[in-house]
């Protein structure tokens, strides 16, 4: 008799709790899913890097420091009398014991000077071809000319007589190296350090 309570009571007591526990479960607040569709992604946009435009970098061209001084005005465009005016002067300078020609010794240090370098076109040779020891007026004038010529003319061939600051720049392709060059390298370099260390420890 006793023992069919207790079972009545456990069975009462187990109806009794179903209510509680289904109220307390039907209270847990949901967890919150993302929709994969109201979110967006920022992506990392690739930047060029500075003084570059696809796979070329702008560099100066020949004579381009000597020409950019020839702007007196400041309009950063050089017309043909800044060029000729521009030229006499440099020629003036260039010829330091006025001896109204320009040495080797002169026309090296006139061309670092003016062009940056002595690895800088126009060469020596431009201006004093087969082993000329000399360079005169009408030979420095010439040579000059011709570069504004070259630097005036545009992808078309035409010569307007002015030469803007960007005419004074050319397309330059760097060589690309090839990243599997690279680790073939690395590999390389660490395998002989690895063998000069262990001929080390040997020793």
């Amino acid at each position: 008799m006793r023992f069919g309570l207790s079972v009545l009571g456990l069975m009462s007591t187990a109806f009794l709790a179903m209510p509680v526990s289904g109220q307390i479960i039907s209270q847990t607040p949901r967890p919150e899913v993302p929709d994969p569709q109201a979110q967006t992604i920022e992506t990392i946009q690739h930047k060029e890097r500075i003084g570059r435009s696809g796979t070329f970098i702008q560099i100066p061209r020949a004579g381009a420091l000597l020409f950019a001084g020839f702007d007196a005005d400041g309009d950063y465009i050089i017309d043909k009398a800044e060029v000729a005016e521009g030229i006499a002067k440099a020629y003036v300078r260039a010829d330091k014991d006025n001896s109204k020609s320009l040495s080797l010794v002169e026309l090296e240090a006139w061309r670092v000077a003016a062009l940056g370098s002595e690895h800088a076109a126009p060469s020596n040779f431009a201006f004093a071809p087969n082993f000329a020891r000399t360079v005169s007026a009408q030979t420095f004038t010439k040579v000059i000319m011709d570069l504004a010529e070259r630097l005036d003319t545009d992808d078309q061939g035409n010569i307007d007589g002015k030469i803007a600051m960007s005419d004074l720049l050319k397309n330059f392709s760097p060589p690309r190296v090839r990243k599997n060059d690279n680790c073939i390298q690395a590999v390389r370099e660490e395998r002989r350090r690895v063998e000069q260390q262990c001929r080390s420890t040997r020793r």
